[in-house]
């Protein structure tokens, strides 16, 4: 049912929202789970990458690189969130962007807990072979995550300027993407393309925004893909920027690490898809008998896509060893077969999995707490920021080298992990009482 927003004067379409998200993380699911080719040959584990292997595959990825469609979500459900908040008057900026990160946070602070005391039992048994390539694999999804709570965290910033600017917002951040891939892919200057990572996922989310605000209504978001199209051809026909929509190693550009205007312009041609045909899907969800199981869904995401990666290595470990699972050469008629037996084991292992995290919930599924301190709000928001960026950059550490770079538990990031996840539980304690 569409619930009436007196600012924005449009219905907030939380069924179609609800589906482009549960939509999108079991597509990233699924790509993840193709790509991840990994091997055993002679008692040593290893892995291939398709996009390099079978080149043609990496127009494959123009269907499975959805992510920008969560952070479009996202960003309509952080402005919904908001509005909301300022005006039932319930607390501070600060009481919002905790209650808002903890829920996904906590999820994900019992995901790297687990695999932590995995990793450390694993190496305290000795065993070494397949630890760096596990670590890898249950770790290089949590990008994502960091990315998230950056942009979360800027959410009552991005609604400010949203509300002064309106779609001059997008556009600027769409122009810093460009100037920054003029530095680092034009004049090859290093490091700064890092700064994409914001400009680039930030643009998308501020789309989501003024999808709240009604600046994409009418035919504005139809007009949002065909230009963002015509943008993204001429970007690959013409530009340095790669086919792939995923990062391929060994290349010189990549589209997502960091992220550039090519995947900007691929973003905004999805977030026009899927934000024109939002009022005709939510009209049809609202009369159909798909509310329940979509809520459900809903509920499940945050698990499946944390803990997608985990089952790869379980089935791996057992199926490659044991000769269960084949390995006839990448890219034969037989390899693709064995890919199809692959996501089907992969689905049902992972369907048991959810099911014991869903058994588990108030374990695995928990907000993260907060304590009471005498501190005072500046202070504590102060707190809840810097463990925030804390969190944010160990995640990305994660991802980057895994949960056991070199067959070892990395230390620092799991230390900085730990101390940004206790500088988030910090409030003062009249907020603590309130939450």
């Amino acid at each position: 049912m569409a619930l009436a927003d007196t600012t924005t004067k449009t219905p907030v379409h939380d069924l179609a929202m609800d589906l482009y998200r549960v939509l999108a993380i079991v597509v990233v699911v699924l790509g993840h789970w193709l790509v991840a080719a990994l091997t055993f040959h002679d008692g040593e584990f290893g892995r291939q990458d398709p996009l390099v292997a079978i080149p043609w595959t990496q127009w494959l990825t123009w269907a499975f690189q959805v992510v920008p469609v969560f952070f479009v979500v996202a960003g309509y459900a952080s402005a919904v969130s908001w509005t909301r908040w300022q005006r039932s008057g319930r607390g501070s900026r600060q009481a919002w962007l905790r209650r808002r990160l903890a829920r996904f946070v906590g999820p994900t602070a019992i995901y790297v807990g687990v695999l932590t005391v995995v990793v450390v039992a694993v190496v305290a048994a000795g065993v070494r072979g397949p630890l760096s390539i596990g670590g890898w694999a249950v770790g290089m999804h949590l990008w994502f995550l960091a990315v998230f709570m950056a942009v979360v965290a800027l959410t009552p910033l991005l609604m400010a300027a949203d509300c002064r600017w309106g779609l001059a917002v997008p556009a600027a951040l769409a122009a810093a993407t460009a100037a920054v891939d003029a530095l680092a892919i034009g004049a090859e200057v290093p490091y700064v393309g890092v700064l994409n990572y914001a400009f680039c996922w930030a643009a998308i989310y501020q789309l989501g925004i003024a999808w709240h605000r009604a600046r994409l209504s009418g035919p504005r978001p139809v007009y949002l893909a065909v230009t963002a199209a015509a943008v993204l051809a001429a970007l690959v026909a013409f530009g340095p920027y790669p086919i792939s929509m995923i990062g391929v190693p060994g290349a010189a550009v990549q589209n997502t690490s960091p992220p550039t205007s090519a995947m900007l312009a691929f973003g905004a041609v999805q977030a026009g898809l899927v934000l024109s045909c939002a009022p005709a899907l939510n009209h049809v969800l609202s009369a159909s008998r798909l509310k329940r199981p979509l809520a459900v869904a809903n509920q499940n995401v945050m698990a499946l896509y944390l803990w997608h990666m985990v089952p790869v290595v379980a089935v791996t470990l057992v199926g490659y060893p044991s000769g269960l699972l084949p390995q006839p050469p990448i890219g034969t008629g037989a390899w693709w077969l064995a890919r199809l037996e692959w996501l089907v084991v992969l689905s049902f292992v992972t369907c048991g999995l959810l099911a014991l995290l869903w058994w588990n919930r108030r374990f695995f599924l928990a907000s993260l707490p907060v304590v009471g301190s005498p501190l005072a709000p500046p202070w504590t928001e102060a707190a809840l920021l810097a463990g925030s960026a804390g969190v944010a950059i160990a995640l990305a550490r994660f991802a980057a080298a895994g949960f056991a770079p070199d067959g070892a538990l990395p230390v620092g990031t799991s230390l900085l992990f730990a101390a940004g996840l206790v500088l988030m539980t910090i409030t003062s304690r009249r907020d603590c009482t309130r939450a």
